[in-house]
């Protein structure tokens, strides 16, 4: 199983080499491609050979690519790679609205209560208005719960004063770590063979990615978890960074065993390949919030 998370920060020339990735800098570096779940170009001035291109999405490697504020702007996945592609994705698309709103609701109920466990961890008020909020969740949560808990979790997290529209380093943190999870789980998502344009409950059309922001929600309170236990100043420095990408392998709870990140986003696109294809919602499963903790390797 791909493990490895490459971070390119500086000026260099990316290239393909018996099925390694050679990173040139001042000196040469290079790692398996089969061992790279993600490759994250932080740097302007990165040179990549379409050989290597090609032999990353072979591997099914998420490409991430930065801006010049070092936030991630573009995601690149593999076109194919899936034996059934087009059996799974006949699956996606014949799904009907009460079974998406099961989904949903499984989504949500999830993220809400991973926000009530970061608020326990971090020792702050509200946990258990979030947890009787997650209670109270119907199918395709018609009463916007997990609007209303947004509002109780941000201000117990940051703060009364803390807007999620303002500017200021604590957006920037939480948008880059997003930015992360959202490439983990698309990735998982195309390894399926789904499309990831075709969301449960996202339905932008400008949007490609609406099933990947469907099933990161519940990812998103240990990217705030890591955020709130940073408190970031000023800028958003090159260590920040390092450690919100690292989260892809940190440790969350499914079906009672521990996974990264990364193999939490590949085992949550199966069980939605299971509840497709038997046409029951129940057998979705979503990641549980554990303190941040990385995941060893055997």
């Amino acid at each position: 199983m791909a493990w490895k998370t490459i971070v390119v920060s500086n000026p260099a020339r990316l290239r393909l080499e018996h099925d390694q990735i050679v990173i040139a800098q001042q000196d040469e570096v290079s790692f398996p491609i089969e061992d790279i779940s993600t490759l994250l170009i932080e740097s302007r001035d990165v040179l990549i050979t379409s050989s290597l291109l090609s032999r990353l999405a072979e591997y099914g490697v998420s490409l991430i690519v930065c801006d010049r504020s070092h936030m991630p702007c573009m995601a690149g996945l593999p076109l194919a790679g899936h034996s059934r592609l087009a059996g799974v994705q006949r699956m996606q698309l014949d799904t009907t609205i009460p079974f998406r709103k099961r989904c949903w609701q499984t989504v949500v109920v999830r993220k809400i209560r991973n926000q009530a466990q970061c608020l326990n961890i971090l020792g702050r008020a509200k946990a258990d208005m979030l947890e009787s909020l997650a209670d109270d969740v119907g199918s395709g949560d018609p009463d916007n719960l997990e609007s209303v808990a947004a509002r109780v979790y941000f201000d117990a997290l940051f703060g009364s004063s803390f807007s999620r529209s303002s500017e200021c380093v604590t957006n920037s943190a939480l948008n880059y770590g997003y930015a992360i999870m959202r490439g983990a789980v698309a990735r998982g998502l195309a390894g399926h063979g789904f499309l990831p344009a075709h969301g449960i409950h996202h339905h932008s059309e400008l949007n490609q990615f609406n099933l990947a922001d469907d099933f990161m929600e519940p990812f998103r309170p240990l990217v705030d978890l890591c955020v709130a236990e940073m408190r970031p100043s000023g800028t958003l420095s090159k260590q920040h960074r390092e450690k919100l990408v690292s989260l892809l392998h940190a440790q969350v709870l499914i079906d009672g065993n521990r996974h990264s990140v990364n193999r939490a986003a590949e085992l949550i696109a199966g069980s939605f390949v299971a509840a497709c294809r038997n046409k029951d919602p129940g057998l979705l499963t979503a990641p549980e919030l554990l303190p941040i903790t990385m995941h060893s390797y055997e």
